[in-house]
């Protein structure tokens, strides 16, 4: 009798749909693979560098798409929205306040310009991922080179740095300067943290008293955490005055002591923070006399902020930004303004509405 011939055995035998099934994994594996070698090897956008358009009123306006830290998607593990300033930017933009061309793009300003103030073993160690990490509040992974470091993080950072002390020179040249990014309030000569690590407003400061600035300066912080950075950095400084306005249940603990601190409740709403505001701001604009006053403006105040209390609107933080504004504006002591934090949902569009408002009060002031 003839046997039936031998069939395949079972785990060789192969459907079409399993054939399949394992190509299109395939190709999504290396598509993921060529995407990573890709983000290692090339560094992101960068507008280039230039001046900026001074606007009608006497306002100069920092940006750049640069100072967005990418980091494969870890970034957004963060509760910081690290496309805010793309937002508020088109924003302005779609405004009619501002053609793209007109923003004042900055070069990344590099260790040796911020050794100018911060302590040069410390920048050292950000080229470290776990230095660099902990400062962020993020985990990254050590086997990432530190030429990767410095292209997707401290390269945009250091470029909303320089947007600062662009925004700085604005204010002293024509009386408003903005940075839509920077307000670094917690990095300290040696150390960062709190999501921030390096002081803009340090360097700011030190580039235009190098310029031949002389004077009181006036640093007035309303962001919903203290500014701890900006005592480190000016404790011993007479010529600078650091004004923190801040809750005061809140990062960072111990607080460091500043020229003035006023730690506020939580669920303080529009109207108490404003009284409380005016009620310190303005006897020291007349006391003091500055010859520049910057603001640190965070949106963490807003009432939707998942990481603080206060409880301010929208239209209260505008509100806020307009009377530093106008009281400046008022004594003609020219302005730096940095947006510094923000995490809520509506903290891109208040800021934008600030900065439309601010640009509005120069220009019809004029």
């Amino acid at each position: 009798m003839t046997a039936p011939p031998a069939s395949d055995p079972p785990s060789t035998q192969r459907s079409p749909a399993r054939g399949r099934l394992g190509v299109a994994i395939a190709v999504v594996l290396s598509t993921a693979l060529a995407a990573a070698l890709l983000w290692v090897t090339q560094p992101p956008p960068r507008a280039e560098a230039r001046a900026g358009t001074p606007l009608h009123g006497g306002a100069l306006v920092a940006y750049s798409p640069a100072y967005r830290v990418s980091f494969f998607g870890i970034e957004h593990l963060h509760p910081f929205d690290i496309a805010k300033y793309d937002r508020i930017a088109a924003g302005l933009v779609e405004r009619g306040l501002l053609a793209p061309t007109d923003f004042a793009v900055a070069e990344p300003v590099g260790d040796h310009t911020l050794a100018a103030v911060h302590d040069p073993a410390y920048l050292v160690t950000l080229h470290e991922a776990a230095t660099l990490g902990r400062a962020l509040e993020l985990d990254l992974p050590s086997i990432v080179p530190a030429s990767t470091l410095e292209r997707r993080v401290l390269d945009p950072f250091q470029s909303a740095v320089g947007g600062t002390v662009l925004a700085a020179r604005g204010a002293r040249d024509h009386g408003l300067g903005i940075n839509l990014g920077g307000g670094y309030h917690h990095a300290r000569p040696a150390m960062g943290h709190g999501f921030c690590i390096y002081s803009d407003v340090a360097l700011a400061i030190h580039t235009l008293r190098q310029e031949g600035l002389e004077g009181t300066i006036l640093i007035v912080d309303t962001d919903a955490h203290q500014g701890d950075g900006s005592h480190a950095f000016f404790t011993d400084d007479p010529t600078v005055f650091s004004f923190s306005m801040h809750q005061g249940s809140l990062f960072p603990i111990p607080k460091l002591a500043g020229d003035l601190d006023v730690p506020l409740r939580a669920g303080l709403d529009d109207d108490g923070f404003l009284w409380t505001l005016e009620e310190h701001l303005i006897p020291l604009l007349d006391q003091l006399e500055p010859v520049m006053v910057v603001h640190v403006a965070g949106a963490d105040v807003l009432v939707d902020d998942p990481l603080t209390g206060l409880h301010l609107s929208p239209k209260g933080l505008v509100r806020r930004d307009v009377l530093v504004a106008s009281a400046s504006r008022e004594r003609e002591i020219p302005l730096l303004h940095v947006l510094a934090g923000g995490y809520g949902p509506s903290a891109a569009k208040a800021q934008e509405a600030s900065v439309a408002a601010m640009l509005t009060l120069m220009a019809e002031a004029e």
